[in-house]
Protein backbone atom coordinates (compact mmCIF):
# COMPACT_ATOMS: atom_id res chain seq x y z
CA UNK A 1 0.00 0.00 0.00
CA UNK A 2 2.80 2.26 1.08
CA UNK A 3 4.33 1.60 -2.40
CA UNK A 4 1.68 2.27 -4.47
CA UNK A 5 1.32 5.64 -2.85
CA UNK A 6 5.01 6.72 -3.14
CA UNK A 7 4.68 5.43 -6.37
CA UNK A 8 1.46 8.05 -7.33
CA UNK A 9 3.04 10.74 -5.69
CA UNK A 10 6.27 10.24 -7.64
CA UNK A 11 4.24 10.44 -10.82
CA UNK A 12 2.08 13.45 -9.63
CA UNK A 13 5.45 15.48 -9.12
CA UNK A 14 6.60 14.18 -12.73
CA UNK A 15 3.27 15.16 -13.65
CA UNK A 16 3.49 18.90 -12.28
CA UNK A 17 7.08 19.23 -13.25
CA UNK A 18 6.43 18.20 -17.18
CA UNK A 19 3.49 20.95 -16.85
CA UNK A 20 5.92 23.63 -15.35
CA UNK A 21 8.34 23.59 -17.43
CA UNK A 22 6.02 23.54 -20.46
CA UNK A 23 4.48 26.53 -19.56
CA UNK A 24 7.60 28.20 -18.92
CA UNK A 25 8.67 27.19 -22.07
CA UNK A 26 5.80 28.75 -23.95
CA UNK A 27 6.16 31.92 -21.71
CA UNK A 28 9.74 32.04 -22.90
CA UNK A 29 10.09 29.94 -26.26
CA UNK A 30 11.55 32.89 -27.60
CA UNK A 31 14.55 33.88 -25.12
CA UNK A 32 15.28 30.18 -24.90
CA UNK A 33 15.31 30.25 -28.81
CA UNK A 34 17.52 33.01 -29.01
CA UNK A 35 20.05 31.57 -26.52
CA UNK A 36 20.39 28.01 -27.81
CA UNK A 37 21.25 29.23 -31.30
CA UNK A 38 23.21 32.07 -30.37
CA UNK A 39 26.06 31.50 -29.49
CA UNK A 40 29.05 33.44 -31.56
CA UNK A 41 31.23 34.74 -29.48
CA UNK A 42 34.33 36.68 -30.50
CA UNK A 43 36.10 36.28 -33.24
CA UNK A 44 38.66 33.75 -34.39
CA UNK A 45 41.62 36.15 -35.75
CA UNK A 46 42.19 39.78 -35.82
CA UNK A 47 44.90 42.14 -37.81
CA UNK A 48 46.29 45.14 -36.60
CA UNK A 49 44.55 48.76 -37.68
CA UNK A 50 46.56 50.44 -40.07
CA UNK A 51 45.67 53.42 -41.77
CA UNK A 52 45.13 53.97 -45.14
CA UNK A 53 48.09 55.41 -47.38
CA UNK A 54 48.33 59.25 -46.36
CA UNK A 55 49.22 59.84 -50.34
CA UNK A 56 45.68 58.35 -50.87
CA UNK A 57 43.38 59.06 -47.71
CA UNK A 58 39.62 58.55 -47.63
CA UNK A 59 37.31 61.49 -49.13
CA UNK A 60 35.14 61.23 -45.95
CA UNK A 61 36.24 59.26 -42.80
CA UNK A 62 33.48 57.91 -40.51
CA UNK A 63 33.18 56.17 -37.35
CA UNK A 64 30.43 54.65 -36.30
CA UNK A 65 29.02 53.68 -32.75
CA UNK A 66 26.32 52.12 -31.66
CA UNK A 67 24.05 51.62 -28.43
CA UNK A 68 26.19 54.10 -26.54
CA UNK A 69 23.91 54.82 -23.53
CA UNK A 70 25.67 52.95 -20.80
CA UNK A 71 27.85 55.36 -19.60
CA UNK A 72 31.22 53.74 -18.45
CA UNK A 73 34.86 52.16 -18.57
CA UNK A 74 33.56 49.93 -21.44
CA UNK A 75 32.29 52.90 -23.79
CA UNK A 76 35.21 55.15 -22.97
CA UNK A 77 37.57 52.77 -23.87
CA UNK A 78 35.87 52.52 -27.65
CA UNK A 79 35.41 56.62 -27.40
CA UNK A 80 39.15 56.04 -26.56
CA UNK A 81 39.93 53.83 -29.72
CA UNK A 82 37.96 55.82 -31.76
CA UNK A 83 40.41 59.06 -30.66
CA UNK A 84 43.69 57.21 -31.23
CA UNK A 85 42.51 56.57 -34.80
CA UNK A 86 41.61 59.90 -35.30
CA UNK A 87 45.00 61.03 -34.43
CA UNK A 88 46.82 58.81 -36.85
CA UNK A 89 43.77 59.41 -39.52
CA UNK A 90 41.31 62.43 -38.89
CA UNK A 91 37.64 61.39 -38.81
CA UNK A 92 35.03 63.63 -40.19
CA UNK A 93 31.96 62.70 -38.60
CA UNK A 94 30.54 60.42 -35.88
CA UNK A 95 27.30 58.44 -36.25
CA UNK A 96 25.45 57.39 -33.63
CA UNK A 97 23.25 54.60 -34.40
CA UNK A 98 20.78 55.28 -31.14
CA UNK A 99 19.66 54.57 -27.69
CA UNK A 100 22.44 57.26 -26.98
CA UNK A 101 20.52 57.67 -22.62
CA UNK A 102 19.85 54.87 -20.95
CA UNK A 103 17.67 53.60 -19.72
CA UNK A 104 15.16 56.11 -20.56
CA UNK A 105 16.59 58.77 -22.69
CA UNK A 106 16.82 61.96 -20.56
CA UNK A 107 19.13 64.09 -22.41
CA UNK A 108 20.58 64.91 -19.34
CA UNK A 109 22.64 61.84 -19.23
CA UNK A 110 24.13 62.57 -22.63
CA UNK A 111 27.28 64.63 -21.18
CA UNK A 112 28.16 61.07 -19.69
CA UNK A 113 27.56 59.07 -22.92
CA UNK A 114 28.09 61.16 -25.45
CA UNK A 115 29.89 64.24 -25.18
CA UNK A 116 32.28 63.37 -22.20
CA UNK A 117 33.34 59.97 -24.01
CA UNK A 118 33.74 61.41 -27.41
CA UNK A 119 34.93 65.41 -26.22
CA UNK A 120 38.24 65.06 -28.03
CA UNK A 121 37.17 63.97 -31.13
CA UNK A 122 33.92 66.01 -31.52
CA UNK A 123 36.29 69.18 -30.19
CA UNK A 124 38.75 68.22 -32.91
CA UNK A 125 36.11 68.75 -35.50
CA UNK A 126 34.31 65.21 -36.31
CA UNK A 127 30.62 65.92 -36.96
CA UNK A 128 28.37 64.81 -34.90
CA UNK A 129 25.49 62.84 -36.56
CA UNK A 130 23.00 60.71 -34.57
CA UNK A 131 19.26 58.79 -34.56
CA UNK A 132 17.35 57.55 -32.26
CA UNK A 133 16.78 54.57 -30.68
CA UNK A 134 13.59 52.64 -28.44
CA UNK A 135 15.27 53.81 -25.21
CA UNK A 136 16.07 57.56 -26.18
CA UNK A 137 11.79 57.76 -26.92
CA UNK A 138 10.63 55.63 -23.67
CA UNK A 139 9.72 58.44 -21.31
CA UNK A 140 8.87 61.21 -23.84
CA UNK A 141 12.87 62.63 -24.16
CA UNK A 142 12.46 62.67 -27.97
CA UNK A 143 12.36 66.41 -28.90
CA UNK A 144 15.21 67.23 -25.89
CA UNK A 145 17.45 64.42 -27.31
CA UNK A 146 17.35 66.09 -30.57
CA UNK A 147 18.10 69.98 -29.01
CA UNK A 148 20.34 68.47 -27.54
CA UNK A 149 22.45 66.25 -29.52
CA UNK A 150 21.95 69.24 -32.34
CA UNK A 151 19.99 67.40 -34.68
CA UNK A 152 18.00 69.19 -37.01
CA UNK A 153 15.20 66.73 -36.49
CA UNK A 154 14.55 62.85 -36.11
CA UNK A 155 15.29 62.59 -39.84
CA UNK A 156 18.16 64.01 -41.62
CA UNK A 157 20.18 63.98 -44.51
CA UNK A 158 23.61 65.42 -45.07
CA UNK A 159 25.04 65.66 -48.20
CA UNK A 160 29.10 65.32 -48.25
CA UNK A 161 30.68 65.77 -51.51
CA UNK A 162 29.78 62.66 -53.49
CA UNK A 163 28.04 61.24 -50.55
CA UNK A 164 24.48 61.54 -48.97
CA UNK A 165 24.16 59.85 -45.33
CA UNK A 166 20.33 59.78 -44.22
CA UNK A 167 19.69 59.45 -40.87
CA UNK A 168 16.05 57.58 -40.02
CA UNK A 169 13.77 57.47 -36.70
CA UNK A 170 13.44 53.49 -36.90
CA UNK A 171 11.06 54.10 -33.80
CA UNK A 172 8.59 55.75 -36.41
CA UNK A 173 8.66 53.18 -39.34
CA UNK A 174 4.77 54.14 -40.20
CA UNK A 175 5.22 57.73 -40.43
CA UNK A 176 3.78 59.03 -43.57
CA UNK A 177 5.98 61.97 -43.66
CA UNK A 178 8.76 59.89 -42.77
CA UNK A 179 8.62 57.58 -45.44
CA UNK A 180 7.74 60.33 -47.93
CA UNK A 181 10.35 62.29 -47.12
CA UNK A 182 12.53 59.15 -47.44
CA UNK A 183 11.21 58.93 -51.11
CA UNK A 184 12.02 62.41 -51.82
CA UNK A 185 15.22 62.95 -50.60
CA UNK A 186 16.60 59.29 -52.18
CA UNK A 187 14.89 60.09 -55.54
CA UNK A 188 16.98 63.61 -55.80
CA UNK A 189 20.17 62.57 -54.63
CA UNK A 190 22.34 62.97 -57.36
CA UNK A 191 25.36 61.24 -54.61
CA UNK A 192 27.35 58.24 -56.12
CA UNK A 193 28.05 57.05 -52.21
CA UNK A 194 23.88 56.64 -50.59
CA UNK A 195 24.82 55.56 -46.69
CA UNK A 196 21.54 55.20 -44.28
CA UNK A 197 21.74 54.98 -40.89
CA UNK A 198 18.67 54.37 -38.43
CA UNK A 199 18.52 51.76 -35.39
CA UNK A 200 16.74 49.22 -35.61
CA UNK A 201 18.34 46.91 -38.17
CA UNK A 202 16.25 45.50 -40.75
CA UNK A 203 18.70 42.49 -41.25
CA UNK A 204 19.58 40.80 -37.81
CA UNK A 205 20.90 37.22 -36.70
CA UNK A 206 21.63 38.70 -33.52
CA UNK A 207 18.93 38.47 -30.15
CA UNK A 208 16.35 40.95 -30.90
CA UNK A 209 16.50 39.83 -34.27
CA UNK A 210 15.25 41.43 -37.37
CA UNK A 211 12.81 44.78 -37.41
CA UNK A 212 10.23 43.98 -40.07
CA UNK A 213 8.60 46.67 -39.39
CA UNK A 214 11.93 48.45 -40.16
CA UNK A 215 12.29 46.16 -43.13
CA UNK A 216 8.94 46.42 -44.92
CA UNK A 217 8.66 50.17 -44.60
CA UNK A 218 12.39 51.11 -45.93
CA UNK A 219 14.32 48.22 -47.40
CA UNK A 220 12.34 48.71 -51.28
CA UNK A 221 13.14 52.76 -50.87
CA UNK A 222 16.88 51.43 -50.19
CA UNK A 223 16.80 48.71 -53.29
CA UNK A 224 14.49 50.85 -55.51
CA UNK A 225 17.01 54.01 -54.84
CA UNK A 226 20.57 52.26 -54.91
CA UNK A 227 21.68 52.62 -51.41
CA UNK A 228 24.33 50.83 -50.95
CA UNK A 229 25.33 50.54 -47.10
CA UNK A 230 22.95 50.51 -44.20
CA UNK A 231 24.13 50.93 -40.58
CA UNK A 232 22.21 49.94 -37.94
CA UNK A 233 22.67 49.16 -33.75
CA UNK A 234 19.72 47.60 -31.39
CA UNK A 235 21.59 44.26 -31.20
CA UNK A 236 24.77 44.63 -29.13
CA UNK A 237 27.20 42.32 -31.11
CA UNK A 238 29.03 43.23 -35.02
CA UNK A 239 27.03 41.99 -38.27
CA UNK A 240 27.58 42.20 -41.71
CA UNK A 241 24.98 41.01 -44.55
CA UNK A 242 25.79 39.65 -47.70
CA UNK A 243 24.37 42.75 -50.18
CA UNK A 244 20.55 41.61 -50.15
CA UNK A 245 19.53 43.18 -53.46
CA UNK A 246 22.44 45.75 -54.08
CA UNK A 247 22.33 46.87 -50.00
CA UNK A 248 24.79 45.44 -47.76
CA UNK A 249 23.53 45.65 -43.67
CA UNK A 250 25.73 46.11 -41.19
CA UNK A 251 24.89 46.25 -37.26
CA UNK A 252 27.09 47.85 -34.87
CA UNK A 253 25.62 47.95 -31.32
CA UNK A 254 28.44 46.76 -29.30
CA UNK A 255 30.36 50.12 -28.19
CA UNK A 256 29.72 50.12 -24.44
CA UNK A 257 28.02 46.20 -23.88
CA UNK A 258 28.03 43.04 -25.78
CA UNK A 259 25.70 40.26 -26.54
CA UNK A 260 26.31 36.81 -28.07
CA UNK A 261 24.98 36.53 -31.82
CA UNK A 262 23.70 34.32 -34.56
CA UNK A 263 23.98 33.42 -38.43
CA UNK A 264 21.05 33.73 -41.02
CA UNK A 265 21.18 33.22 -44.47
CA UNK A 266 22.18 36.64 -45.11
CA UNK A 267 24.69 37.01 -42.77
CA UNK A 268 28.69 36.82 -44.37
CA UNK A 269 29.75 37.43 -40.79
CA UNK A 270 28.81 38.15 -37.20
CA UNK A 271 30.65 38.36 -33.89
CA UNK A 272 30.97 39.20 -30.21
CA UNK A 273 32.91 42.21 -29.82
CA UNK A 274 33.33 45.77 -28.07
CA UNK A 275 33.88 47.52 -31.02
CA UNK A 276 33.37 50.52 -33.48
CA UNK A 277 32.67 50.64 -37.61
CA UNK A 278 35.32 52.82 -39.68
CA UNK A 279 33.92 53.75 -42.89
CA UNK A 280 36.15 54.90 -45.45
CA UNK A 281 34.75 56.70 -48.56
CA UNK A 282 36.79 56.69 -51.68
CA UNK A 283 35.52 57.50 -55.35
CA UNK A 284 35.71 54.19 -56.46
CA UNK A 285 34.43 52.24 -53.17
CA UNK A 286 33.37 52.08 -49.87
CA UNK A 287 35.84 50.32 -47.27
CA UNK A 288 34.18 49.23 -43.91
CA UNK A 289 36.22 47.69 -41.14
CA UNK A 290 35.02 46.23 -37.54
CA UNK A 291 37.76 47.75 -35.01
CA UNK A 292 37.90 47.20 -31.00
CA UNK A 293 38.96 48.68 -27.97
CA UNK A 294 42.75 47.81 -28.96
CA UNK A 295 42.64 49.26 -32.65
CA UNK A 296 42.61 45.51 -33.79
CA UNK A 297 40.42 44.49 -36.77
CA UNK A 298 37.87 41.48 -37.50
CA UNK A 299 36.62 42.53 -40.61
CA UNK A 300 37.06 43.90 -43.63
CA UNK A 301 34.86 45.08 -46.59
CA UNK A 302 35.09 47.09 -49.78
CA UNK A 303 31.80 47.82 -51.54
CA UNK A 304 32.20 48.69 -55.20
CA UNK A 305 29.49 51.01 -57.04
CA UNK A 306 27.24 48.93 -59.29
CA UNK A 307 25.25 51.89 -61.33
Amino acid sequence: MRRRRLRRVGVGIAVTVFLVVGAVGLVYRDQIVRYATHLKGSPMSTVLWEPFPPDSPPDLHLAVAGDVGASGSRLHATAEAISQLDDRQPVDALPLLGDNAYPSGDPAELRDTVFAPFGALLDGGAELLAVLGNHDVKAGHTTGQVAALGMPGQWWARHEGEVLIVGLDSNRVDDPAQIAWLERTLAASTERWRIVVLHHPPYSAGYQGSSMDARRAFAPLFERFGVQLVLSGHDHDYQRSEPINGVTYVVTGAAAGTRRTGEDDFTAVSFSWHHFVEVAVFHDRLVIRAVNQDLRVADEAAIVPVR
